[in-house]
């Protein structure tokens, strides 16, 4: 959008803010903005969160309400949410993810109602903690897991797959600092977006990895436990390169991933049942590694 501008006396010039991003963060007269020069860019920035109003909801009338559903408005930064539901299924359904809604309670329930809300604001100003947090518990998750796969440890595998609804909290939280205020670099919330996401989904998979092991009852070859080893040092490689940046570790994502993909995908085709799903999960890790490598390479351009 273009702007003029406009000349106040005779040195003064001012220029007019968009209405819809002012009423979008409820800016009034006398609000404080950040404006920061990058050549002949300006940028104006403002650190209050978006102004959304609270959100209605009628299983009733609009049909199902799920899980899912909750976790969305969460993520989209809503502070006050209002379902009405038609049976105790959809309130079970409810409660069990409000769990993985840092700051949400319900504050109020009626018959066929619930009322929650959001009571933790400080949440909102903690983003980097919280993102070196859901990095620090999929890296558990992954060392976790190396740890039983090389002491045939399968019990521990449970105990693994419920870091990842930890997980959970902390990249929906992030998601959810994302929408409401954006990204400290404003025209970077995108990607940033994308890292967040490809770190839930690495979760992910380490999860289904766990479950595919309690199912497959039976331990796994040296040279498969040896291709996650190496699966999940490439996922480290992203994590380092993230909070270090070192042109040794951009070299590495790009190398590393041919060199991982050509590898399993010749294990791939000399295996069969379970072992072959096992190393498809492995190259799904490689390419959600590869894709929050992408999301931090465009963070910094």
């Amino acid at each position: 959008m273009k702007r003029k501008i406009v000349q106040h006396g005779s040195s003064s010039l001012t220029l007019t803010l968009p209405s819809k991003w002012v009423q979008k963060f409820d800016l009034k007269k006398g609000a404080e903005l950040e404006v920061e020069e990058s050549g002949s860019t300006l940028f104006v920035s403002t650190d209050k969160a978006v102004n959304i109003e609270r959100k209605e909801f009628s299983a009733i009338e609009e049909g199902i309400f799920t899980k899912k559903n909750l976790s969305h408005l969460y993520q989209l930064g809503y502070d006050e949410v209002d379902i009405q539901f038609k049976d105790t299924k959809t309130l079970n359904e409810i409660k069990e993810r409000l769990t993985n809604c840092l700051g949400f309670e319900i504050i109020d329930q009626k018959e066929n109602r619930v009322y929650i809300k959001s009571i933790a604001t400080t949440l909102e100003t903690e983003f980097d903690t919280l993102l070196r947090k859901s990095f620090l518990i999929t890296n558990e998750m992954g060392r976790g897991l190396i740890e039983a796969l090389e002491k045939k440890e399968y019990q521990k595998l449970d105990d693994i797959i419920s870091l990842e609804s930890l997980n959970n909290k902390f990249t929906d939280v992030c998601i959810r600092i994302l929408n409401k205020k954006g990204y400290k670099i404003p025209k970077r919330s995108m990607q940033m977006y994308e890292i967040v996401k490809n770190i839930e989904r690495i979760a992910d998979e380490l999860k289904y990895i766990c479950e595919l092991l309690k199912d497959l009852n039976k331990s796994l070859s040296e040279e498969l436990v040896f291709a996650f080893k190496k699966t999940f040092d490439y996922y480290l490689t992203f994590y380092d390169l993230f909070y270090k940046g070192t042109d040794e570790l951009k070299k590495k994502i790009y190398s590393e991933r041919k060199e991982l993909i050509k590898e399993l995908t010749e294990k791939l085709s000399n295996t069969k049942g379970s072992e072959s799903v096992f190393l498809h999960h492995l190259l799904n890790l490689i390419e959600k590694t590869y894709d929050g490598a992408g999301g931090y390479f465009a963070l910094i351009l």
